[in-house]
């Protein structure tokens, strides 16, 4: 602005007094603010546009005014110290001016116009706040990539060379997310780092590197190394949960991009759509001709489907096989094994079958024990010397040795 260059060349005179500089900073100031509104009165239907460009302008002096003043640091000289604090003076009232423009007119405010640099340089209120936060996050084991993300967002509320916030809208948008965060934390129990995920994604926090955290906690949760049939049944709880999370807030910290729901939603459903490309890659032909895919038979069981949910439940029992979902081995076994008796068992009846509390007839207890002990006959016929050579290894252990007194 011409009226800053001015300014800038009447605050480097050699005045030792320095009341030229703060005659014209104090001049140029009265004279905008008596324009703007006697202007502003003189509106009629370019109300709107008018409040814009004053907006615009306003803004523009103000910035021009905070990096003038940065200019003085550190400053040592009385003359220029009463310039700086000129400076500082009609730099924050031009703050209270858009502020008033904020509530007078806000149908003809922009939120997205550039923030003042003086309204985050004086919101003091802001550091200890944010100090607060991340402390909060730090005692609560939140996971530190996350925090690291928040902490740079967090600052951007007092810190104005900072970028994070550029505009009244991610001004206020940040200022609210702060209050929420205040009271979350407040109550959070330690290690809650999907709480807080879903608290930040009901709140729409949608900046790209919040995104790629989320994409890349979601790793930990489902790791790629796990089998597809896991890895579905993880993405699809992941969905449930993602898609159970209310918006609080439509309009998030940019509104340039599509919601952080609607992407880490379409994220999920990429992820499952994948998978089930790739199951359908390895899944073998069935042989009933008909040239499509879907479940074949690795292998055949001498046992009806009772029989073999009691002997899975006996493997459950010592921890022989380990899974997290039974699921799992109700589509295994409905796609891979052949049994007696029994084709194509939908799931809800082997969730039956399957069940702990159901008594299990004592034909089946006989009919496995009977197969277990057929098994165990085999070890001892055909693997006796192995037998013996392990027995002997254990009487060689030290402390049976001692204990048997040899």
């Amino acid at each position: 602005m011409e009226a800053v260059s001015v300014l800038k060349e009447n605050c480097c005179l050699n005045d030792s007094s320095g009341r030229n500089g703060k005659t014209v900073l104090f001049s140029i100031w009265s004279e905008l603010t008596c324009d703007l509104e006697t202007r502003i009165n003189e509106q009629d239907d370019k109300l709107a546009m008018f409040i814009k460009m004053a907006q615009n302008t306003l803004t523009e002096f103000s910035n021009n005014l905070y990096h003038l003043h940065q200019q003085f640091e550190p400053c040592n000289d009385n003359c220029r110290s009463d310039i700086q604090a000129c400076l500082k003076e009609i730099g924050l009232q031009s703050v209270k001016k858009l502020e008033e423009l904020f509530d007078n007119y806000p149908d003809h405010f922009d939120v997205n116009g550039n923030i003042p640099f003086w309204l985050v340089y004086n919101n003091k209120q802001a550091i200890p706040l944010h100090k607060t936060i991340i402390h909060k996050m730090q005692v609560k084991h939140i996971e530190p990539d996350l925090i690291l993300i928040l902490d740079s967002y967090l600052i951007g509320l007092h810190h104005p060379e900072n970028n994070a916030i550029k505009s009244w809208r991610q001004y206020l948008y940040m200022q609210n997310l702060v209050d929420v965060l205040v009271v979350y934390l407040d109550q959070a129990e330690v290690g809650e780092t999907m709480k807080l995920i879903k608290l930040l994604i009901g709140q729409n926090f949608n900046p790209l590197p919040f995104y790629e955290f989320f994409l890349e906690y979601a790793v930990t949760i489902v790791s790629p190394d796990m089998p597809y049939e896991d890895q579905e049944m993880e993405w699809l709880v992941l969905l449930k949960i993602i898609d159970n999370i209310r918006p609080e807030i439509k309009d998030g910290y940019n509104t340039e991009v599509p919601t952080i729901l609607e992407s880490i939603s379409s994220y999920v459903h990429r992820e499952l759509d994948i998978i089930s490309k790739m199951k359908a890659v390895i899944a073998p032909f069935p042989t009933d001709g008909k040239g499509k895919r879907g479940s074949n038979y690795y292998f055949s069981v001498s046992t009806t489907i009772e029989e073999l949910f009691f002997l899975l439940r006996v493997m459950l029992e010592v921890h022989f096989i380990k899974t997290r979902y039974k699921a799992n081995l109700y589509s295994f076994v409905a796609n891979h094994i052949k049994t007696d008796r029994s084709n194509n068992p939908s799931a809800q009846y082997m969730r039956n079958v399957f069940s702990m509390n159901k008594v299990v007839p004592i034909r089946i207890v006989k009919k496995i024990r009977f197969w277990l002990v057929a098994m165990i006959t085999y070890i001892d016929t055909h693997y006796t010397d192995c037998l013996k050579l392990w027995f002997l290894g254990i009487l060689t252990m030290p402390y049976l040795l001692e204990f048997f007194d040899l």
